[in-house]
Parts: C-alpha cells; sequence; structure tokens
C-alpha cells in the first residue's frame, strides 16, 4: 500500500508539473506538436516518395504520427521537478527540488528571528518553516528545544529589550547559529530576521540574508559531517525580504557557490523549494543557467 501511494504521488507531481508547464508556456505546446507532425510528414513523404515499395499510411499511421506529435508538445513544455549540477571545479552538487524540508536526509536549515522564539502564536507564527519546525519536532512542547538553545547559545552575545512586549528578550546578532537535535536528526537554526519587539512582525533584506547565509554555511561546515546540506528557499516565508522566488534562489545559489569555492561546505547542497514556487520558478531555466551536467 505505501508503494502504491508513492506512485501515485509521483504522478500527480508529474501531471502538476505537466500542468504548471502548459500554463506557463500556453503557445508553446500546439507549436512544438505542430513541428514534430511537420516533420515526420515531411520524413513520411520522403521516404514513401523514393521507397515506392514502402507504404505508410491509414489511420493507425495517422493516430501514431498524432501521439508522437502530442507526446513531443508535453515533453517541451513538461517542466522537472528536481535538477542538480556540479559546483565548476568542486566535488560539490547542487541540488534544487520542490518538496518538504522535513522529509530530507542529511542536515536541515531552520531560520529564526534574532530571538530565536520557542512560543507559538505572535512570537511564532504556526504557518511558518520556525512554527512547523516546532510543532513537528516538538509537538509544540518547547522545554527540549529551549533546553538544548540554552547550552548551544551560552557563549555567544547577546543583548536584553526589556522593552519586547512578548516572547523571548534577548537579541542575538544575524548569523548566530545553534544546532538542534531531534532523535537522529539534526537541523541547524540561525538567526535570519530582525523581530519588531512591540509586533513580533519579523523583517530581513539581502544584507541580512547574505551574513545569515554565510554564517550558516560556516556552521554547517562542522556539522554536515559527509551529510547533505537541506535548506528552504531562505527569504521566500515571513522574514519580508520581498524579493521574487526567482532572485532569491539565484541569491542563495550564488552565496553557495561563492562559498563553496572558498572551502567545501558539503558534499551535497540541497535547495527544497515548496510546490507552490513551481508556478514561479522553472527548474528547467535554472538548470539551463546554473548547470552544465
Amino acid at each position: 500500500m505505501t508503494h502504491l501511494n508513492g506512485r501515485r504521488s509521483e504522478v500527480f507531481v508529474f501531471i502538476q508539473h505537466l500542468w504548471h508547464g502548459l500554463h506557463r508556456r500556453p503557445w508553446q505546446f500546439p507549436v512544438h506538436t505542430f513541428t514534430a507532425f511537420s516533420v515526420q510528414w515531411t520524413l513520411i513523404q520522403g521516404v514513401t516518395h523514393f521507397l515506392t515499395e514502402v507504404k505508410i499510411e491509414g489511420v493507425g499511421a495517422f493516430a501514431t504520427v498524432i501521439l508522437l506529435s502530442i507526446a513531443f508538445g508535453l515533453k517541451q513544455v513538461w517542466s522537472p521537478s528536481g535538477i542538480l549540477f556540479k559546483v565548476e571545479g568542486t566535488d560539490t552538487t547542487i541540488e534544487v527540488l520542490f518538496g518538504d524540508l522535513f522529509k530530507q536526509e542529511g542536515l536541515r536549515a531552520i531560520g529564526m528571528t534574532t530571538y530565536f522564539e520557542s512560543e507559538l502564536g505572535p512570537p511564532v507564527s504556526e504557518d511558518s518553516l520556525h512554527g512547523k519546525f516546532l510543532k513537528n519536532c516538538f509537538g509544540g512542547g518547547v522545554h527540549d528545544f529551549d533546553e538544548q538553545l540554552s547550552k548551544q547559545l551560552v557563549k555567544k552575545k547577546s543583548r536584553i529589550v526589556d522593552k519586547k512586549a512578548m516572547g523571548k528578550k534577548h537579541f542575538y546578532p544575524i548569523g548566530t547559529t545553534a544546532l538542534i537535535r531531534v532523535s537522529s536528526d539534526k537541523y541547524i537554526a540561525y538567526a535570519l530576521a530582525e523581530a519588531d519587539p512591540n509586533t513580533c512582525k519579523a523583517s530581513s533584506d539581502v544584507n541580512k540574508m547574505w551574513v545569515a547565509m554565510h554564517e550558516l554555511w560556516q556552521r554547517a561546515r562542522i556539522e554536515s559531517g559527509g551529510d547533505p546540506l537541506n535548506i528552504p528557499l531562505i527569504g521566500s516565508g515571513l522574514s519580508g525580504i520581498g524579493l521574487p522566488a526567482r532572485d532569491l534562489l539565484a541569491l542563495i545559489i550564488i552565496s553557495a557557490i561563492t562559498e563553496t569555492k572558498a572551502k567545501k561546505i558539503a558534499q551535497t547542497i540541497r535547495i527544497i523549494l515548496h510546490p507552490d514556487r513551481s508556478e514561479e520558478i522553472d527548474l528547467r531555466d535554472v538548470k539551463k543557467h546554473w548547470g552544465k551536467s
């Protein structure tokens, strides 16, 4: 049953990305289909003209040509659910795929505010990746999370914000990291955004994002232990950076390549995109721009 459900899921994902490809490039499907039909028709005419003993005709032949033309047209507009490419001059592979961060094997990164909040509600939205991390890994009970954080951050510089209305009051610099263990899984919690002391609304910008990623790579070098590093589309959630998803992805890839060429981070760096982003990001374009393999 599990295998059957897995196959159904794969078929659903395939159909979803095929639909997105058709939606994104509505005119390309008929153009490619007609092109394939024209090429096949020309070949058939040439073969039957010069080899008169060969007969390619009838409903069966016509249906075959039509089906092949449609298949070619669909293939040309279909958008893959995952790609990978090598970082030139290194043995590191960058993989970009649509999926669930929590289902990936290896080290996982979770962006947080500079307060490393653990209270669901205004301090941590349940819809954010941070909130899902607390719910999925700690069931909303955060004693173990806070205990690990206190040990990890004990030597980190911080300041107390007394006027903060709710949540934690210790403010850490952007890029501060902490390793959190959940059974056999490892997570790097890192400070990506600041938060308004009154509303707890998170905010960040490209400069803060770049600093946060630099510190994330630094910590990942220490903690990965040969395992893949899994990161979300950093800056696309409630951090308020405000760039289109494709630009955020480009920034992450540039940062990963720059840092990898300076010093290896991990054998595989995997960027996980939420399936909702498939309307904005075509992985064929990403592959064409960044990869040669």
